[in-house]
């Protein structure tokens, strides 16, 4: 039994190993060298991708109830009075019920009163206010400057006792037109919920009984977070759902699949990346599927995409993209460091400018591939802050210096070095960085920019600190420790040094140094007197 329960034991550290050594094989973005050609995968067939409903795609909650149409929460008319009285913006609303109470002399007079279908509030003996486009707080002062004005030292008092409702229309891409209840904190999104799978989330337009119309997007007030996007709604509103322009269906190796509307000048790394938050570690960015429709043939067809080559891959409506996972492969050189590692590199971007952080990639090589051919192949992966002189190879436990300069220029004769399966190119980062000390408010250290003086540095800093020293001064050190001047552009690795005011600083150990002696002598004293009274006694 024993016997048995070692070998589980070491079983499962095995598989526990492996497990790792997995995971950490798959850290990194894998690249196949061009040599192959296209690997595409003739076997694969057609994968039949389902639209999502159209309040999955903006991500609403689901039905809460199978017999309705209801895919949020119903809020009771309590809760509902709840919030509009705590919501500052809450529009006086049609329907809406207030309760008002004020002296007449000695006389305490309480009268009803609610909004009509003009959002008019009419006061019996003292007129009445326009509500439309005023909230409650605006309508409860309007009718104590009223009520004033007629009854000095009324003191009045205008209690909400329910909020009113209204209707609005859904017209279009819906399923049958619908009359939808509405209150005065209802907004666009909760009243298309009958919408079709193919209604457009982007172009949603509502027309108010003025004439006056707008066009909202609800993929962004849902996803983004734009409240802009998903408005109040108001009485009468008619609001028209037309089918969508571009909706495409992602799925695969990709963080977040789904039904997705891109607009027209979006391409496939912009639905990757924006819609689809990625592609995983495991993902084949060179053989991307893209399942089309013809509509001459009536038929469906696959097309295969490089993401590397082609990023901005124009999509067309229908389209189904699936990324499918890597090919695994044995003939991998691991390469890491300066290099860029995520799925799409934009070399103009600011962090590209700045430096990115270490990356990692793992190239497929061509049987007999060349060192150079690999480079030429990688060079869009290069950063600004990639030291390509100091790059070196590990290889059966040496190190080897390259040149990748001088190798893509063709004057290295390590050009035509054959790639070995376990070959490990690392590319350092170059140092172009200005060290800020002293009395600024973030000492740190900053990216290095061309052309910039010592001001420029010390604002990225937050400016200087209180416990700067009057007059500042300023200590400026090129990266060999020489003196440089705080007028002239500073150089990679300058070293700035504000010098502080620390006179409190180095008086205040000394001070409370003094302190703690003079109470120690106290209490010895009094101890002492204590003592000899004690004897004395």
């Amino acid at each position: 039994m024993n016997r048995t329960k070692k070998v589980l034991v070491v079983v499962l550290m095995i598989g526990v190993c492996c497990s790792g050594i997995l995971f950490a094989v798959d850290a990194g973005l894998v690249i196949r060298s061009p040599l192959f050609g296209g690997q595409q995968d003739t076997s694969v067939t057609l994968e039949k991708l389902e639209v999502q409903s159209f309040t999955a795609q903006l991500g609403l909650l689901p039905k809460t109830d199978v017999n309705t149409d209801v895919y949020a929460k119903v809020y009771t008319d309590a809760e509902k009075l709840q919030s509009a009285i705590s919501n500052s913006g809450y529009p006086v609303t049609p329907g809406d019920t207030f309760r008002l109470v004020y002296l007449d002399g000695m006389k305490s007079v309480t009268v009803d009163l609610q909004a009509d279908e003009n959002r008019n509030v009419t006061i019996p003996g003292l007129g009445t206010i326009k509500g439309a486009g005023l909230t409650f707080g605006a309508l409860r002062q309007a009718v104590y400057t009223m009520v004033t004005t007629y009854h000095s030292y009324s003191n009045p008092q205008l209690v909400f006792l329910q909020t009113g409702s209204f209707m609005v229309s859904v017209i279009g891409e819906v399923q049958g037109t619908r009359v939808v209840p509405a209150w005065g904190l209802s907004r666009l999104s909760e009243v298309i919920q009958t919408a079709t799978p193919y209604a457009s989330t982007r172009s949603v337009m509502v027309r108010h009984v003025d004439g006056t119309e707008a066009s909202y997007d609800l993929y962004r007030a849902m996803r983004k977070g734009a409240l802009d996007q998903d408005p109040l709604l108001k009485s009468g509103d008619l609001i028209t759902l037309k089918r969508a322009d571009k909706m495409v269906v992602l799925a695969g190796q990709v963080y977040q699949g789904g039904t997705y509307q891109i607009l027209p000048t979006e391409g496939l790394k912009d639905l990757l990346t924006n819609y689809g938050g990625g592609v995983l570690s495991s993902a084949d960015v060179q053989n991307i599927r893209v399942q089309r429709y013809n509509p001459e043939t009536g038929t469906w067809y696959v097309q295969y995409v490089n993401l590397l080559e082609e990023p901005d891959f124009k999509l067309a409506n229908s389209d189904q993209v699936v990324v499918d996972v890597q090919a695994p492969s044995v003939q991998t050189v691991t390469i890491e460091g300066a290099v860029s590692s995520t799925e799409v590199y934009d070399a103009l971007s600011s962090t590209a400018l700045v430096g990115y952080p270490s990356g990692r990639i793992f190239y497929q090589f061509y049987p007999g591939e060349s060192m150079k051919q690999m480079l030429t192949s990688i060079t869009t992966r290069f950063l600004t802050v990639s030291d390509l002189e100091g790059a070196y190879l590990l290889r059966d436990g040496h190190r080897i210096p390259i040149n990748i300069e001088q190798i893509l220029s063709g004057q290295d004769s390590q050009q035509t070095v054959k790639l070995q399966s376990g070959d490990s190119l690392t590319i350092p980062f170059t140092q172009r960085l200005i060290n800020v000390s002293g009395g600024v408010q973030r000492p740190g250290v900053f990216a290095y920019v061309p052309d910039k003086t010592v001001n420029y540095y010390i604002s990225l800093a937050g400016g200087l600190s209180d416990d700067a020293s009057y007059p500042t001064n300023i200590k400026i050190t090129g990266p060999d420790g020489k003196k440089m001047s705080d007028e002239a552009p500073l150089i990679p690795e300058s070293t700035i040094t504000v010098a502080k005011d620390t006179l409190i600083k180095d008086i205040a150990p000394t001070v409370a140094i003094i302190g703690l002696v003079s109470s120690l002598i106290g209490i010895v004293y009094t101890v002492f007197e204590v003592l000899v009274d004690a004897k004395a006694l």
